[in-house]
């Protein structure tokens, strides 16, 4: 029997993170999958009050097709969701971002150290971004060998919307970075081709790449974007860059794990797994 595919939708109680549950209620239901709302309490005597609230949520975006369960937990926000996530067994988590400043004033770190603490892929949302049919993903490989990993992820998306998938990587001057970067990009390609997914491959100038990338996005009509994050800021999508992108302009969900969490492994160890 196949396994329910589950979403993570953590809550906060502001538009931003009602707008993420809006996104993953139109999302579950191409896959028949559930969702599980979160919200991260200090004290146990916030519990009653939580759980409410959670309630009557679930109970405005109640639908017929999408089965909506709540959890209230003591912990923090930070470490605790990936935490959860893996817990409860879920595929994916879908959490609505605030803007660097906001994020920074209320938990005192950036969004994306929650991405950092979870084994568990991300998409992050706006207050803005709106659901659509993902057809297609704009997938980005860098220099670092890990980077490829992100093909996995995103892979398991278009299979689920038989999505067009497109790779990009940066074009560098330097003969040794394109090695790298079309190493990795052969490596990803083939994957995906094993898995019966063609995808586009596409170098973009290494000269405002952040913009470059957008604009792609916009030329092919992107409905996800797909990155590696890393905490090492000297990485090509570090803690800065891919924050940056969860903020683009055109409003485009962003799809991101730790890439931390591959580094310890073989160079292209997800080809066997």
């Amino acid at each position: 029997m196949a396994t329910k595919f589950l979403y993570l939708v953590p809550i906060d109680f502001t538009p931003v993170t009602e707008n993420a549950l809006v996104f993953a209620l139109d999302a579950a239901k191409y896959n028949k999958g559930e969702i599980v709302l979160l919200h991260i309490i200090s004290h146990a005597k916030e519990r009653i009050a939580a759980e409410k609230s959670l309630r009557d949520l679930a109970a405005k975006h109640q639908n017929p097709e999408v089965v909506i369960s709540t959890r209230v937990v003591i912990g923090k926000v930070l470490r605790d969701i990936g935490i959860i996530a893996e817990s409860v067994g879920v595929q994916l988590i879908i959490m609505g971002t605030h803007s660097t400043s906001v994020w920074q004033k209320i938990f005192g770190s950036p969004a994306l150290s929650v991405v950092s603490n979870s084994n568990v892929p991300i998409i992050l949302t706006q207050e803005d971004t709106s659901f659509h049919k993902i057809k297609s993903i704009v997938m980005t490989v860098d220099l670092a060998k890990e980077s490829v990993q992100v093909v996995r992820y995103a892979s398991k998306v278009a299979q689920v919307f038989n999505s067009k998938l497109f790779l990009v990587g940066q074009r560098y001057s330097d003969e040794g970075f394109m090695q790298k970067i079309e190493v990795n990009l052969r490596v990803a390609n083939g994957y995906l081709q094993e898995q019966g997914l063609p995808a586009t491959i596409h170098l973009l100038d290494s000269a405002n790449f952040e913009k470059n990338l957008i604009e792609y996005c916009r030329e092919v009509k992107a409905d996800l974007l797909a990155a590696t994050h890393y905490q090492d800021n000297f990485s090509l999508f570090s803690t800065n860059l891919v924050q940056s992108l969860a903020e683009n302009e055109l409003a485009i969900p962003v799809m991101t794990f730790d890439g931390e969490d591959t580094s310890s492994g073989s160079q292209f160890g997800f080809i066997t797994q």
